[in-house]
């Protein structure tokens, strides 16, 4: 996925890297991880 603004095209790769890396390393809780991820990203902003 390739987003058209820089910005959010960084959060996306993040997200996707958070990802993997939790399924690389548990096999599995990715799903979790980018839930994770948004709370972060939400509160962050806030």
């Amino acid at each position: 996925i390739e987003l058209e603004d820089p910005l959010e095209n960084i959060g996306a790769k993040l997200v996707r890297q958070a990802a993997a890396k939790t399924n690389d390393i548990a096999g599995d809780g990715s799903t979790t991880s980018i839930v994770l991820a948004q709370g972060l990203i939400t509160e962050g902003l806030k």
